[in-house]
């Protein structure tokens, strides 16, 4: 009897150091730990919908917004199984630097932010080495290739001067030997980013560059028929426009006014759904833009698998599909990349390393396992030291009949480093 009980005492005292050792396990950080967390990260969101670029810079807003409202709805979790709350805020600094700056201290010192959803390209430049210091992710809508060399700075699809490049080997291809004349803002960072590399890769290619005129950002029609005029003797057969949709759409409707017999090819911002109706049919067959991303209406077309996720994401944020432009697309995926850096992360590093963290995790992409966007453009892989997402973008035409036409996707010119160029130019 007295040995029975010794069993039964030491086969309770096995239960109880089993029970206390799997309770310990639990409090320890990990599976269990994590599963059971909430992790708040919180986001600067810095857009233009006032400034000179609110042409395109307010639905990108909206599809910033819409993402990160319909991936905190749905739920994010880090690698290890975290839950991830995300807490953002807005600030319209109307394409103004020194704005800019302001509202980046704001995030950083009152609201503690470990990333940012940014804009232009001045800005962004501006602060790229200030982020180094605070380790703050900024992923941008500026795609400026000397941002690629810095760590803390992402975008979605290859820089301007790769995309360029793209649109301007693309040309050499179709046309051997063609005449090229340059209409950008020559006082504006973002619409001179690539200019050094397109001459450069003209060159290379066997083109002609036979006029560099400078055309405002914010041109009005009188602005954009005086900088075509510049041109027309010049019997160029592809224009570059390198500013946004408003002044390249002038800029197209003053070359048809002219009767010049050239094709306008505008940069991603210069070109998009509206360009149809903004140029009107004098233009037809002679406008396109390069673009990384394919248009919502024509993935739509193509059965692209990401376009119902973002079409879903704008009907739950109020929008129509009809506000699902190319420009809300940019934004959506610009958000979404944040989201996949979040869910590849641990959650004691997003706790501990924050933005650092974030990096990280974007930048082992560079030989592990691309941020993928489901056919809304290509895969994206981020290498330290050079941050060019891909080497691909497509063409879009506008044709004959008013309906846009997609080529490609395009590669970018073998031997040609298009982002170098632009980043050993200062």
């Amino acid at each position: 009897m007295a040995q029975a009980t010794k069993y039964i005492a030491l086969i309770v005292l096995i239960v109880v150091i089993v029970a206390g050792a799997t309770y310990l396990f639990l409090q320890k950080p990990g599976a269990g730990e994590a599963a059971a967390k909430e992790i708040t990260v919180k986001i600067g969101v810095l857009a233009d919908e006032t400034g000179p670029t609110s042409d395109v810079g307010i639905s990108y807003a909206k599809g910033v917004l819409a993402a990160l409202e319909y991936f905190n709805s749905k739920g994010i979790t880090t690698k290890d199984g975290a839950k991830v709350k995300l807490e953002w805020v807005k600030r319209d600094y109307a394409y103004n630097p020194t704005k800019a700056e302001e509202f980046y201290r704001e995030f950083r010192d009152k609201y503690g932010v470990i990333a940012i959803l940014g804009w232009g390209t001045a800005d962004t430049e501006k602060l790229s080495d200030t982020i180094i210091n605070d380790k703050i992710v900024y992923i941008s809508a500026s795609y400026s290739a000397k941002l690629t060399v810095k760590p803390y700075n992402f975008f979605v699809p290859p820089d301007y001067s790769t995309q360029a490049c793209i649109a301007i080997s693309w040309v050499a291809s179709v046309k051997p030997g063609a005449k090229l004349a340059l209409l950008y803002d020559h006082k504006v960072a973002y619409s001179r980013s690539p200019i050094d590399a397109i001459k450069a890769a003209a060159q290379q290619l066997g083109l002609e560059v036979v006029a560099d005129v400078d055309l405002p950002l914010k041109a009005t029609e009188a602005d954009a028929e005086r900088a075509v005029l510049q041109i027309v003797d010049k019997n160029p057969d592809y224009v570059w426009c390198g500013n946004t949709i408003t002044s390249c759409s002038l800029a197209a409707k003053a070359m048809a006014k002219q009767g010049l017999n050239a094709v306008m090819i505008s940069n991603v911002w210069g070109f998009d759904e509206r360009s149809k109706d903004m140029i009107g049919s004098e233009g037809y067959g002679k406008a396109m833009g390069v673009s990384p991303f394919v248009y919502p209406a024509i993935a739509k077309q193509q059965n692209v698998p990401g376009i119902n996720l973002v079409l879903e994401a704008a009907k739950a944020a109020g929008y129509s599909e009809t506000d699902v432009n190319l420009r809300f697309l940019q934004g959506f995926l610009s958000a979404w990349l944040l989201v996949q850096a979040i869910e590849r992360v641990d959650s004691q590093a997003l706790q501990q390393k924050g933005g650092e963290a974030l990096k990280e995790v974007l930048e082992a992409s560079c030989q592990g396992q691309a941020f993928d966007f489901q056919g809304l453009i290509a895969p994206a892989r981020f290498c330290p030291g050079r941050h060019i997402a891909s080497d691909q973008a497509y063409l879009v035409l506008l044709n004959e009949n008013g309906e846009f036409e997609l080529r490609g996707p395009q590669k970018a010119p073998e031997g040609i480093d298009c982002a170098q160029i632009t980043v050993q130019g200062g």
